[in-house]
């Protein structure tokens, strides 16, 4: 294995800190299992900050792509959904090749402490009974409510010194405050609950130190991620069209109770923008109100760049725009906010049109967003855009720009690629990329080159030719032996597809290429290639 480069320290810290929050230390035993019976193979360093390798799984061979800026872009091949113990033995394997043998030991030692840490901080908590405040019905504003709120759970922040349990039982305690109450009203109160639970959780992360911040955020995420959904979910069930006046002044009150938390320029753990739009693609059904509501962001924009997050202000005047279909006024409002901050807009509005079939706008979003990646190509930033192009090529075969955009970003979008071509059938294509990127037959996945075998044996030619003189040019023993059984299997390959001459002429013209390698031709002979 070669490694060109050491990730930098702070990368390094973050990449083993995501493995030990989100792989169990019993899929780290496994891992450490994999990496000791040097089940990792060809591991690279790209662009300082993603490890690329090929694991030897049970029986097949997966690739694995380790993002230590954004775990959650780390990828496998392999048929899990969470992350795995291939992970695991390629981070043991750059530890080792790094820093060396005791390092990669200390790795695993502290992973599995730190797992077992981790398993402590989520157990269950006990949990409070529910409090119905007195004296507030379901007709009261909802500015009382939210009063209400602060003085009885304002505090409860103070208590999330490492994780979020001592918030659940508040939103318990606040949902079940309206569980009498009429569905729909009901339903913008529960939502008001999360947005107040979720402002407790800013409030307790902003009391961290900045050393401690990183860790927590990820504990934080994690817990919230439920009561994110659960909001989602309810604002999809709002009906605009037949809302009551009571229901009217609560998603008001909501809509800016999350609206001044997105304008906020400070760092925020939740993204308070798409809580925002959540209430705003629904309520924009509603005749008259989408205007109403741009003109007051317009008007807030005003105020300048030093009070209010003109970020969100753009992203969401975006948004509006592209709900009545507007997407290239959308897009140029898109145009003045970095892409980094609007990632996780651009790829579902792309993703919606997409959906749609309407390749005019799905083309515009495409362009956008290539033209903003291809520049800072790695691949957190891909991913998504490669998903995209793998599936407008599937429903849109006749034109090459999905295809174009894919290669245009190898290597980083090579697994992707690879399997799409495969999954088109596509195997000229797909074997170029092989050789291309330099990949062995016996470093793919084994029912990939079954499949491929079975449909198209030919093409495996120049990939088992390329293996073995690479073997053959790493000049030493081990090598050799390794370019032998690729040339059985290129033998096996050339008389099935009945070219048995042009294998002799091959085979002939590489004993005469190589005939000052003693220890080559030692290993040819033993191969009964050489009488």
């Amino acid at each position: 294995m070669n490694i060109l480069l050491r990730l930098d320290e702070s990368l390094q810290g973050r990449l083993e800190a995501s493995i030990g929050e989100q792989i169990s230390d019993e899929i780290v035993i496994r891992g450490w299992d994999y990496f000791m019976n040097d089940r990792v193979l060809s591991l690279k360093l790209i662009d300082g900050d993603t490890l690329f390798a090929s694991v030897h799984g049970a029986g097949e061979m997966y690739m694995v792509g380790l993002d230590a800026g954004q775990f959650k872009y780390s990828t496998c091949t392999c048929p899990q959904d969470n992350p795995c113990e291939h992970m695991a033995a390629v981070y043991f394997a750059y530890t080792r090749n790094a820093f060396g043998e005791d390092e990669a030991k200390h790795a695993y030692s502290r992973l599995r402490n730190g797992g077992a840490e981790a398993a402590g901080r989520h157990k269950a908590q006990p949990q409070r009974s529910g409090l119905s405040p007195a004296g507030r019905p379901q007709e009261a504003h909802p500015d009382q409510w939210l009063e209400w709120m602060k003085q009885e759970h304002g505090e409860e922040w103070r208590k999330c010194h490492h994780s979020l349990h001592a918030l659940q039982p508040v939103l318990q305690s606040l949902k079940g405050s309206a569980r009498d109450w009429e569905r729909p009203l009901q339903r913008i109160h529960w939502m008001l609950a999360v947005a107040f639970v979720l402002d407790q959780a800013e409030r307790a992360i902003n009391s961290v130190d900045s050393f401690s911040r990183y860790y927590h955020e990820m504990s934080f995420a994690r817990m919230a991620e439920p009561w994110v959904e659960h909001y989602y979910a309810l604002a999809l069930e709002l009906s605009p069209e037949s809302m009551g006046h009571d229901e009217l002044e609560w998603i008001q009150f909501l809509k800016e109770y999350v609206k001044k938390r997105a304008l906020g320029t400070e760092r925020t753990l939740f993204e308070w923008t798409y809580l925002y739009m959540a209430i705003c693609e629904k309520m924009s059904q509603q005749p008259g109100w989408r205007d109403r509501e741009q003109h007051a962001l317009e008007q807030t924009a005003a105020l300048g760049a030093a009070e209010v997050n003109l970020s969100f202000i753009r992203t969401a005047l975006a948004m509006m725009s592209f709900f009545v279909k507007e997407d290239s006024k959308a897009l140029a409002y898109l145009d003045q906010t970095e892409f980094d901050k609007i990632q996780s807009i651009v790829y579902p509005c792309a993703s919606q049109r997409l959906d749609e079939q309407d390749w005019e706008l799905f083309g515009q979003w495409m362009a956008f967003i290539y033209e903003r990646i291809r520049s800072s190509r790695n691949s957190r930033t891909i991913a998504s855009f490669v998903t995209l192009c793998r599936a407008a090529d599937v429903d849109q075969p006749s034109n090459p720009v999905w295809t174009r955009y894919m290669t245009d970003l190898l290597p980083y979008s090579y697994i992707e690629l690879s399997e799409h071509w495969l999954s088109v059938h596509k195997y000229e294509e797909w074997a170029d990329l092989q050789l291309l990127m330099g990949i062995h037959p016996d470093d793919m996945d084994a029912q990939d080159v079954k499949d491929v075998m079975k449909a198209a044996p030919a093409i495996m030619i120049p990939l088992y030719h390329q293996a073995a003189e690479d073997w053959i040019a790493a000049r030493n023993r081990q090598g050799y032996k390794l370019a032998v059984k690729q040339l059985k299997k290129l033998e096996r390959l050339y008389k099935a597809e009945k070219l048995s001459d042009v294998w002799q002429r091959y085979l002939d013209n590489l004993i005469h290429r190589f005939g000052r390698l003693r220890a080559l031709q030692e290993e040819l002979r033993k191969g009964k290639f050489i009488p």
